[in-house]
């Protein structure tokens, strides 16, 4: 989001919307009292709850959204229910695969506190780091070009279906040729998420997943975050889709994104609380309670 003048864009840092509708994930939530579905007033969102409740079961079965100004938040509901085949209105606490929000949430945080404790640098190259990231131009790729999906590689491939093991798929990623020149052109590309992941992995010498939970998850208390969950979890989770594609069935507590297990991209899996305390870090002021490198 752009706005005009050093106000503009502090305000648009400041007001953060949070919306999950219709996807599918898991996470485990904080203990906290039941929440009763109701019909109630909200104020000027009167017409945002409004809109979301006609999509229902049109757009998506249900969906959460909260609204946050600084620290306050000034919206929060919950509209629809699970699936079509589930009539279970969803609440606050309903657990959704976040998708490409990982990106940002999750991989772009570990980045900065990276950089706050002097490990990664944005604008060496990415060869410093990873190696097998080769080829072509490949030299002139910088972390920086990662990050704001300009380093010339493809938005995507089709890893699921070209190779069986994660080592393939990452292998099959460093390889892919530029499309691009570096710096040259916009193009948002998971594959980017890909080699920044394998990059921060190998600076901290740990796998993804437990990074986050150790570096930013566990130290703001969002625990209601992770990748994998348990199969006790399985009730409160919205479901993303009916796979007709891939797997063939109705996916529950697993992600829809048939190359998510390689990815740096997608996909955590969280419910609008955690959500919205890992949004609280990029206010201005925000709280960064516990963080590493705070």
């Amino acid at each position: 989001m752009r706005s005009n003048g050093g106000e503009g864009r502090r305000r648009a840092a400041e007001v953060l919307t949070l919306l999950a509708l219709a996807t599918a994930g898991c996470g485990h939530p904080r203990s906290v009292p039941p929440i009763t579905v109701q019909q109630q007033s909200y104020g000027r969102f009167e017409p945002v709850v409004a809109y979301l409740r006609s999509q229902v079961d049109s757009a998506f079965p249900g969906g959460v959204v909260a609204v946050g100004y600084r620290d306050s938040l000034v919206l929060l509901a919950a509209v629809g229910h699970y699936a079509a085949g589930d009539r279970r209105p969803v609440t606050p606490e309903t657990i959704y695969d976040l998708a490409s929000l990982t990106k940002v949430i999750a991989l772009t945080t570990e980045c900065i506190l990276l950089v706050d404790q002097g490990k990664i640098d944005l604008d060496a190259p990415v060869q410093r780091y990873l190696p097998e990231f080769r080829g072509p131009m490949k030299d002139q790729v910088t972390i920086r070009h990662l990050l704001t999906h300009s380093a010339g590689l493809a938005a995507d491939l089709p890893l699921w279906d070209s190779t069986r093991t994660r080592a393939a798929a990452l292998a099959m990623v460093d390889t892919s040729p530029l499309l691009s020149p570096p710096g040259t052109r916009f193009v948002y590309s998971d594959l980017s998420a890909i080699v920044l992941m394998q990059v921060v992995e190998r600076i901290t010498g740990r796998p993804f997943d437990r990074l986050l939970a150790d570096d930013v998850f566990t130290p703001i208390d969002m625990t209601a975050t992770r990748f994998v969950p348990p199969k006790t979890w399985r009730d409160q989770i919205a479901p993303s889709e009916v796979d007709t594609f891939f797997r063939h069935r109705l996916l529950i507590g697993e992600v829809h994104d048939e190359s998510a297990g390689m990815r740096g991209c997608s996909r955590t899996l969280r419910t609008w609380r955690a959500l919205r305390r890992g949004c609280l870090l990029r206010v201005p002021g925000g709280r960064r309670r516990g963080m590493a490198s705070a």
